[in-house]
């Protein structure tokens, strides 16, 4: 299920009342610290529902918002909370810790039967996920959350988190409730080793960080696809991995690395074959341009995948159009 409100769309004396609402309903209850204008106020919600757990994202003219005591006496679940603040976040969390501070992309585990205060500077912006707490406390040391936990976006972990967290949230809208479900748990491996894994958390993390890690190497490929130097050794030491361990993530696809760059240049190519932007472009053009420094071995490749020459492609794909 999909939840989609904007107070564009309602009167501006109703707008906080109403944004407050939604968020109870499909979040948590938050009460505000600070109390913007009625007449500039706005706020953004969505959320989309995947088996037992539920994916958001808000943004809000308010800056700081309060859980109250009363605020965690009224909601039923209670549950764990994997957080992305898109801006720098300051949160505390009530008789528990010290104030937490957050740059922009850092993640924030916590619990929702914690009073607590989240402040940022503008407006209020969070990618967020809820998890039950009967999936994610047998997978942590002790059954539970003992304290609030952040994850810097540049350390390793927190690359692999968010590469995580990344393929999850672009997939999810394409699968079933129950897919969805099940990669979504494959990620709470991951955010119990970052809290600490229980003996039967270990397993599924080891599984989550494996999957991350081939996430993280599929997006550095991407990013690096155009360049003739794309190597396993230079993909293997920029995700800090061994030359090894990168094959070994690759393994289980049930294709190499090498193989799988090539079908990632193939299918680039491709497109811009078929694309009217790429006409005046020549097939060799195209092809190095997408890191192949072959013709013949371009040509080769292509028709082995695609069953047609690049130039008979091309034509198909003018005439059709």
């Amino acid at each position: 299920m999909r939840v989609h409100f904007s107070t564009d769309d309602v009167a501006p004396r109703d707008r906080e009342q109403y944004w407050l609402e939604v968020v109870a309903k499909h979040v948590m209850k938050i009460t505000p610290v600070d109390r913007p204008d009625a007449a500039t106020f706005r706020a953004h919600f969505a959320a989309l529902m995947a088996g037992r757990f539920t994916l958001f994202v808000y943004e809000t003219s308010h800056r700081v918002g309060r859980r109250t005591p009363a605020d965690v006496s009224k909601d039923t679940a209670q549950a764990y909370q994997l957080r992305r603040f898109p801006r720098e976040a300051v949160y505390s969390c009530d008789g528990r810790t010290e104030e937490v501070r957050f740059a922009p992309g850092d993640f924030c585990i916590s619990s929702g039967e914690w009073p607590s205060l989240v402040s940022m500077k503008d407006t209020a912006s969070v990618t967020g996920l809820l998890i039950p707490r009967e999936v994610l406390s047998p997978l942590l040391v002790g059954g539970r959350l003992i304290r609030p936990m952040a994850v810097p976006a540049g350390s390793p972990f927190g690359s692999l988190l968010g590469a995580a967290f990344d393929a999850a949230t672009a997939q999810l809208p394409t699968l079933s409730p129950d897919l969805g479900d099940a990669i979504l748990y494959n990620l709470c491996g991951l955010v119990a080793l970052a809290c600490g894994a229980s003996d039967e958390g270990r397993p599924s993390g080891r599984d989550s960080l494996r999957t991350a890690r081939l996430e993280a190497a599929k997006r550095y490929i991407d990013q690096h696809l155009a360049e003739p130097g794309l190597m396993p050794a230079s993909t293997a030491a920029a995700l800090g991995i061994s030359l090894r361990q990168l094959h070994l993530l690759f393994e289980p696809t049930g294709t190499s690395f090498a193989r799988y760059v090539t079908q990632r240049r193939l299918q680039q190519c491709r497109s811009a074959l078929m694309s009217p932007t790429g006409v005046a472009r020549s097939v060799a053009d195209i092809a190095f341009g997408w890191g192949f420094n072959s013709l013949a071995t371009f040509y080769r490749a292509f028709e082995r995948e695609f069953g047609l020459p690049p130039t008979a492609v091309r034509a198909a794909s003018m005439s059709t159009a």
